[in-house]
């Protein structure tokens, strides 16, 4: 076989290859919903607060107990109104960046920057699994 055959041969063989690969999903920028916030007193409510969880795929009493835990505040979520009442002053910045620290370590794999994933508990230990490429990565707990 001659070297312009085996040039042929190798770029056909490449072009199947990527034909048969399947495009990436969800590594384009991911928009999660601006939080809708009210401040009745020392507390705040997040109006919006089951549609953000949805868009994140994520159960919003995990989601809760997140943000909770990073404001140090106490708080409860109301699963009939679907929305998230903490106690403490908050902006919505504030919670706009929590909730993209929360993308970016318990949603987005770190493998493929994929958002197709979900957490799973394993014993005390909470494992990141990509539905993309099947990576498993561990995180810090809640």
């Amino acid at each position: 076989m001659s070297e312009r055959e085996q040039l042929l041969d190798y770029e056909g063989l490449l072009e199947r290859l990527y034909e048969k690969i399947p495009p990436k999903s969800g590594t384009a920028e991911y928009e999660i919903p601006e939080p809708q916030i009210i401040r009745i007193g020392d507390q705040t409510v997040v109006m919006n607060f089951r549609d953000i969880s949805q868009k994140l795929k994520r159960e919003p009493q995990l989601l809760a107990r997140y943000l909770q835990r990073e404001l140090t505040a106490s708080g409860s979520y109301d699963p009939g109104s679907g929305q998230l009442v903490l106690n403490v002053k908050v902006s919505r910045r504030v919670i706009s960046q929590f909730l993209q620290l929360f993308l970016k370590n318990y949603v987005r794999c770190p493998t493929c920057m994929s958002v197709d994933t979900r957490l799973e508990k394993r014993g005390k230990a909470w494992i990141l699994i990509c539905e993309a490429c099947g990576a498993e990565q561990p995180v810090k707990g809640f």
